[in-house]
């Protein structure tokens, strides 16, 4: 990932108002990684790069369902934008569009 992406990614994950995710959601991610009962964002990204290889160009958090789930989306080697769901507890992948 290129230097640009990863100050992207950073800032989308920071940022207090991303997607529809509130301060207590993010709170709750974070609560829920240092007792073990989330993985990290770093392991879930690669999860998703092991299924759909590209750029990771936007990262965002949401509540489906009451449980938090994180949405890449991941511009492929020929041109395509993927959008990969993934549950924030165990890292298994939900949904993936436009694969």
């Amino acid at each position: 990932m290129t230097t640009g992406c990863t100050a992207i990614l950073v800032l989308a994950l920071t940022l207090p108002a991303v997607a529809d995710a509130t301060d207590d959601d993010h709170d709750a991610v974070r609560r829920a990684v240092n007792s073990g009962k989330a993985r990290t964002l770093a392991e879930l990204k690669r999860v998703v790069m092991e299924r759909v290889p590209g750029e990771i160009v936007s990262v965002k958090l949401d509540r489906e369902r009451s449980i938090l789930v994180y949405e890449f989306r991941i511009l492929t080697p020929n041109g395509r934008l993927v959008e990969a769901e993934v549950d924030a507890a165990d890292g298994r992948i939900l949904e993936i569009e436009n694969e």
